[in-house]
């Protein structure tokens, strides 16, 4: 298992294969060094946007990184 309580690297959940329909085994990171200074997360109804930007937004304040954030 890889260590994701490290500063620098947002912990997003696990990975998903879609052929087979089912999670795998690793971690999904993301490096907080490919954030810019603005972004925006579109999607349908019920498709998870809210719950990406509170995992995005929970990471970035445990590494102190600060955030303004509107929605309507």
């Amino acid at each position: 298992m890889q260590d994701y309580e490290q500063l620098g690297s947002f912990y997003l959940g696990s990975a998903y294969d879609l052929a087979e329909r089912k999670r795998r085994p690793e971690l999904l990171l993301y490096d907080s060094r490919h954030l810019t200074t603005h972004a925006l997360c579109v999607g349908m109804t019920g498709s998870g946007k809210t719950g990406l930007c509170l995992g995005l937004l929970e990471e970035a304040a445990i590494d102190g990184t600060p955030a303004i954030v509107i929605d309507p």
